[in-house]
């Protein structure tokens, strides 16, 4: 570990939440001091045989927490999340000892409206960032911009780990609205809610809470197709491109992060 010891900590889990064989959350104590911004994400990994094996996830807690929170997806047949998969409370993993990323840098402009689209573990950031806007209402402090939505996709429902969540924000945050949809309603019973995939009820959704060029900012997060395909949407509907932020957890044409190389 010596030869690791210039470039990480090594942090401890101090909770665990499964919401399915294939996702959980965890929550770390980091040693030292850890600032960041919303939409910034820390690099997690194991050593072995002496070598890091890592990947970057994007940060759920929110800087004002004392403890860093995570939501991961099982690959598998990945090279590093089911070693992750196996990390229970008390255990420890490595993390590089500053964050990076440039995601939701620009902060939300008070004069938009703001629509963020996420798949499964790509609500990390948004979490992170309305978790902030709570804290600091709460505190009496910045306000909320006047429109804040997400939608959600996923396959099923039991992988909206954070719902309820995001059905108390609703409640906190004024003129915030959450609207997971998930894309296998067949296998769902019971579900009620929107149906489709992310992607394909975005320009609905879109046009609902009043996004329109040079009055709104849409945010993506998650795999590539849904990425690929939610510009299209927003751009197809006159948003300029630099309207269109995303973070990319893997590239087009690639395995996803964790996977084998």
């Amino acid at each position: 570990m010596s030869d690791l010891s210039d470039k990480y900590e090594s942090v401890e889990i101090v909770g665990r939440r499964d919401f399915g064989p294939d996702l959980w959350s965890v929550r770390v104590r980091h040693p030292e001091p850890f600032p960041f911004r919303p939409g910034q994400y820390a690099t997690l990994g194991v050593a072995l045989e002496g070598k890091p094996l890592e990947r970057p996830y994007s940060i759920v807690s929110a800087p004002e927490e004392e403890e860093l929170e995570f939501f991961f997806e099982l690959i598998p047949e990945g090279a590093l999340t089911p070693h992750l998969h196996r990390l229970q409370v008390g255990d420890t993993m490595l993390m590089r000892r500053r964050p990076k990323g440039l995601f939701l840098r620009a902060g939300l402009d008070p004069e938009r409206i703001h629509l963020f689209l996420a798949t499964v573990t790509g609500i990390a950031p948004f979490a992170s960032l309305l978790r902030q806007l709570r804290l600091r209402a709460a505190g009496g402090g910045e306000a909320a911009p006047p429109r804040l939505a997400m939608v959600h996709g996923a396959s099923f429902s039991h992988e909206f780990g954070y719902a309820a969540e995001m059905a108390e924000l609703t409640r906190q945050l004024p003129g915030f609205e959450y609207v997971p949809t998930i894309s296998r309603p067949w296998g769902d019973s019971g579900w009620e809610g929107e149906t489709g995939r992310a992607e394909d009820v975005l320009r609905k959704h879109a046009d609902r809470v009043g996004v329109r060029p040079g009055r709104g900012l849409v945010y993506l997060c998650g795999h590539p197709g849904m990425i690929a395909t939610g510009r299209a949407v927003m751009l197809r509907a006159g948003l300029p491109d630099q309207d269109i932020l995303e973070e990319q957890y893997w590239p087009e044409g690639k395995a996803p992060l964790g996977a084998k190389e």
